[in-house]
């Protein structure tokens, strides 16, 4: 839409008028963001793009209008607004506050509130190091160059007692700090396991490709203190390997497949940090 179009949608929701601003945020590589600024109320629309397949993070508004739905009240997410299918369009209540930079013990708590949503009917993400990584060799095997890197062995993994409704792609998705701190952009929700929502954030692939810096020893060390859950600890130790090869897999993929240059060298400096996170001493 352009922003008359959005402006003319909204005045029919009630949502915007005559005095109502909209700006274009930054920052998103496939959905369309505004900003939104009415009297007494500010909001983000987000128009989607056509889903995607074939891809780790697949653009599902329905998704993320449920996601948002089951996340109403426990201080996760932005309040949903409203949604319409026939428009490919969300709006949810702005998030004031900065982006995240650096509070460990926040995310840490906002990820054990996360646990109380119901993660029932999401798609299904893999469990098991086996299936995560034969994800990130499909990846790779669409790949001109292979890395000289392979998998490690897949250790067993104890069964997962309780499935987890994951956002799948944390980076640096937050805003926010303290108690107020909000998770967004939940366009790739899934069931799935509470470790991937931590890789997903610890990782340094997904700082770099959000360019920061990838996270220092210490500040990994807070986030553990600050979540207290050994058992999540150990069970994340055996499943990082598998998933740094699979994003790994990724971002060769997206490295070669993309023609925007500087993209393309950010995935390839992530590629080669990413390799070198699954290679690190538990």
């Amino acid at each position: 839409m352009t922003e008359a179009e959005l402006r003319r949608f909204l005045c029919e929701q009630g949502l915007a008028g005559n005095r109502t601003g909209f700006r274009k945020l930054k920052g998103g590589y496939l959905n369309t963001v505004w900003r939104v600024d009415a009297p007494g109320v500010r909001l983000v629309a987000k128009e989607f793009a056509e889903p995607m397949t074939g891809t780790l993070f697949p653009n599902l508004p329905d998704d993320e209008a449920e996601a948002l739905r089951r996340l109403a009240g426990l201080d996760v997410a932005p309040d949903l607004v409203g949604y319409w299918p026939e428009a490919a369009l969300l709006v949810y209540e702005f998030v004031e506050g900065d982006m995240w930079d650096g509070d460990m013990p926040s995310v840490a708590e906002l990820l054990l509130r996360k646990e109380a949503a119901d993660p029932s009917g999401f798609r299904k993400v893999p469990l098991t190091s086996p299936n995560i990584i034969a994800e990130g060799a499909a990846f790779f095997a669409r790949c001109q160059h292979m890395p000289a890197s392979a998998p490690l062995p897949a250790p067993g993994v104890p069964a997962l007692e309780k499935l987890s409704l994951v956002h799948t792609d944390i980076g640096v998705n937050l805003v926010g700090s303290k108690t107020a701190l909000r998770l967004i952009d939940w366009q790739c929700p899934a069931a799935g396991d509470i470790c991937e929502d931590i890789y997903s954030f610890l990782s340094p692939a997904f700082q770099i490709l959000a360019e920061r810096e990838a996270l220092t020893s210490i500040e990994v060390d807070a986030f553990w203190q600050a979540l207290a859950r050994p058992d999540l600890a150990e069970r994340y130790a055996l499943l990082r390997p598998a998933y740094a090869w699979r994003f790994a897999g990724y971002c060769a993929w997206r490295a070669e497949v993309l023609t925007d240059a500087e993209i393309c060298a950010r995935y390839r400096r992530a590629l080669g940090v990413e390799l070198d996170y699954m290679r690190q001493p538990a």
